[in-house]
């Protein structure tokens, strides 16, 4: 989980810090959850776990508003840990609520800072939350930015090699938004790669720029990756990124970020994406096919 500078925007409100350190106890700090589409078939394979401040004065305060204040009172390990703690313990109750059916619940992915990901603790701390859980291999998955892994020291792919090994999967994500290279496919032991949404819509004006993201595309499959397209934010763009080779998309033109009761209901099987987004009047007849089969 990033924490955001406080350069960037106004200084953090350091009055909210005990709030902060009650939200642990108290409720307020949840997860919500936003559905990864096939875009194949409409079906939902995959979710990312998004941690929420539910406020009492201030409303639902997402990471870039409070992470800040966590980074300023020295919480942002502790809200780390928090979220992936709750997110294996969400993907076991979706497991166990499975049991006698034929669904397999999605994979739930969760968001790595690169501070994680350089504590020797961490493989150690992931073996901690999963022992016991149940869970198979694979409900779980660590996101790492592109800028986290390029910066990495080089034991990264040995220490993602043990975290693959205890049956978690391994992404990519906001790649396109650093200086990266192609050969982090081949250097790395990923499973998937998530190509961000401002990068995809500022590459994707012109017919060169989208031969740049069909070739990414391309070299992710031939290396056995799955490619999502994150924020997806239009009907034209969900389009285009099919056609130029990704396999799944996440964004609010599928489905925003929802509450814990109704990932359930996603993961189950018993709720639809488009309960929480009504396509416009004028989307168009493959977008209308999409939301539909994700309905189904």
């Amino acid at each position: 989980m990033t924490a955001p500078s406080a350069a960037a925007g106004s200084p953090p409100d350091l009055t909210l810090v005990p709030a902060l350190y009650a939200a642990f106890d108290d409720g307020s700090l949840r997860l919500h959850f936003q559905p990864e589409v096939d875009l194949r078939n409409g079906s939902v394979p995959g979710m990312e776990a998004h941690p929420r401040w539910q406020h009492p004065e201030r409303g639902v305060l997402g990471p870039a508003e409070f992470m800040p204040i966590a980074a300023a009172a020295g919480l942002v390990h502790q809200v780390d840990q928090w979220v992936l703690r709750m997110a294996v313990t969400e993907a076991r109750t979706w497991h166990r609520m499975a049991v006698g059916t034929p669904i397999r619940p999605p994979r739930l992915w969760v968001n790595v800072d690169g501070r994680q990901l350089a504590s020797p603790a961490f493989v150690a701390e992931v073996d901690r939350l999963l022992s016991g859980r149940l869970l198979p291999a694979g409900a779980i998955g660590l996101e790492f930015s592109e800028r986290d892994l390029g910066l990495a020291a080089p034991v990264v792919p040995r220490l993602l090699e043990r975290l693959r090994a205890l049956g978690v999967a391994i992404a990519v994500e906001s790649f396109g938004t650093w200086f990266g290279s192609l050969a982090m496919f081949d250097l790395l032991p990923l499973d998937l790669v998530k190509l961000d949404g401002v990068f995809l819509r500022a590459t994707m004006r012109d017919l060169e720029g989208e031969a740049v993201v069909a070739a990414i595309a391309r070299l992710a499959h031939q290396r056995r990756l799955t490619v999502v397209a994150d924020g997806v934010d239009t009907a034209r763009l969900a389009t285009r990124v099919v056609d130029l080779g990704c396999d799944r998309a996440i964004g609010p033109v599928f489905c925003p970020p929802v509450p814990v009761e109704d990932a359930r209901l996603i993961a189950l099987g018993r709720g639809r994406p488009d309960r929480w987004y009504r396509p416009p009047a004028r989307t168009d007849d493959r977008m209308r096919e999409w939301v539909r089969a994700a309905a189904g």
